[in-house]
């Protein structure tokens, strides 16, 4: 039922027992330490080897599991040792999550591990506010915009914006003195932007003598900058999710799969190591209102990829439950944070959003619903992400829904709670961002998660964090980003 690659042990040329640990059997020989070494994957590793005098060699069978990561068990009564392939390496002490959780929070996650281990379940985590802290596709906008890292023809530009946006002309924000922006004026002077800065900046390729310091000083650059992030937050803020979503992901365009996750690998690293959670503003020069104006756009700077995740996502696969992702940022993106970030899930168990492709093996700006099966695949967010589940996940559990959620928005409520009626989902778990009960559905989770703070059967639990340090907090309560205040879940009114 799982679609885990089966473990490769090393070849080592040499005898050696199988025991978990010295056997008594070789009490009456000579036994000295070994020093020979063993390799994984061309890395040294620490095993505990023996020379013995009968003329075998001794290795103890648990590091081997520990290192190639296979399924280790022990029957006393036969004398016997059994290797898995297909399961992970536990220990033989109980494997318990660490990390700055809110306790109750802590004790109500560990005790659904312990309750089913090795049952065959598996969870479902979104990935941005919820694995990480803050939003890797919006960070890596800004990394992008910041390196003019596309690969877009200045002459399709025009319509890559305009993908699906159903209304060109309709206000959708204000200039700096309170005129209305509308997505053709942003278009319009994004195009002429971008053309002019394809023209003369070296990286493009196209004659341009200029570097990014130089670049970067000009009215162009900033109104460039400035708009085209000003436009990402405008079309999430007037239209539905199922255009604002992929809209930013079209910004793809022209790249292969590869060149997305080596740039998201860059803004990764970029950003984990910024070292500053705060909110920064950019304003379109006056000197170049084009248009649409001046506008001013403020965002949020920093990532963390969060330890205690990575560790809880470690601890589930110990102990024989499945983890997956569903995230609403783009798949070479979320690919990227997990292979290169720490995080460790199976490839094939991360779902995100995905463009088609042309016949060159670039992303094109249409998003790809026949990945899989033909319209079976869906937009990665709010009820898509069920629909994920449904068509991709559940059928290798016998049609069962997900034993938690992990989530922190309205995006996540419907795969957090689809399932419960049925017994299958018995808890989610609610990083809070203190969203408002008008706008958001999870904010009913997060109300129920307050009043049952310690409770054994807690449906819903509270995460709370620190937005200004980039870190998970010891309670339900979090600190939002530019505040001091700690918070727990907005009045119903």
């Amino acid at each position: 039922m799982k679609n885990r690659k089966s473990t490769k042990l090393l070849a080592l040329g040499l005898v050696f027992a199988l025991g978990l640990g010295m056997s008594t059997a070789f009490a009456a020989l000579s036994v000295v330490p070994a020093t020979t070494k063993v390799t994984v994957d061309g890395q040294a590793v620490d095993v505990e080897a023996y020379n013995i005098d009968n003329g075998n060699n001794y290795f103890k069978l648990r590091d081997f599991a520990t290192n190639l990561d296979f399924g280790l068990t022990w029957d006393a009564a036969t004398d016997t040792a059994a290797i898995d392939t297909t399961a992970h390496y536990k220990p033989d002490e109980k494997q318990l999550i660490t990390g700055n959780w809110a306790p109750a929070t802590r004790a109500r996650i560990q005790a659904v591990i312990d309750e089913y281990a090795g049952q065959d379940r598996y969870v479902v985590f979104d990935f941005d506010n919820t694995s990480v802290i803050f939003d890797v596709e919006e960070a890596l906008l800004i990394y992008q915009i910041e390196n003019l890292a596309f690969k877009i023809d200045p002459a399709d530009l025009e319509g890559v914006l305009e993908t699906q946006i159903p209304d060109l002309n309709s206000p959708v924000g204000k200039t700096v003195d309170d005129k209305d922006v509308t997505v053709a004026q942003l278009v319009a002077d994004i195009t002429s932007d971008y053309k002019w800065l394809y023209e003369n900046y070296e990286g493009f390729g196209a004659g341009g003598k200029y570097g990014l310091d130089y670049i970067h000083a000009t009215n162009q650059y900033q109104d460039f900058a400035a708009k085209l992030r000003y436009m990402y937050s405008a079309v999430g803020d007037t239209f539905d999710a199922s255009v604002s979503y992929p809209w930013v992901t079209y910004l793809f365009t022209g790249m292969t799969s590869q060149e997305v996750y080596d740039l998201a690998a860059e803004s990764h690293a970029y950003w984990a190591a910024y070292g500053r959670y705060a909110s920064e503003t950019w304003t379109s020069p006056v000197e170049l209102p084009g248009e649409a104006g001046v506008v001013s756009v403020s965002f949020n700077t920093g990532l963390t990829f969060t330890d205690e995740l990575k560790d809880l996502y470690a601890t589930l696969m110990a102990n024989n439950i499945d983890v997956y992702i569903i995230s609403a940022s783009y798949i070479d993106v979320i690919q990227a944070a997990n292979q290169t970030m720490g995080y460790n899930v199976p490839a094939e168990n991360v779902f995100a959003m995905r463009n088609k492709v042309d016949e060159e093996g670039r992303y094109i700006n249409e998003y790809d619903y026949d990945w899989g099966g033909e319209g079976l695949y869906a937009q990665t967010q709010a009820a898509g992400k069920s629909t994920i589940i449904t068509n991709f996940i559940a059928p290798k559990y016998d049609g069962a829904g997900p034993l938690m959620v992990f989530g922190d928005s309205a995006g996540d409520w419907n795969m957090m709670t689809d399932w419960m009626d049925d017994g299958d989902t018995v808890l989610g778990v609610i990083f809070n961002r203190y969203r408002k009960p008008s706008s958001d559905p999870i904010w009913e989770g997060s109300n129920e998660a307050a009043q049952t703070i310690g409770d054994a059967d807690a449906r819903f639990v509270l995460q709370g964090r620190n937005e200004n340090t980039g870190e998970l907090r010891p309670s339900e309560k979090s600190i939002l980003l530019g505040t001091t205040e700690e918070v727990l879940v907005r009045p119903a009114a």
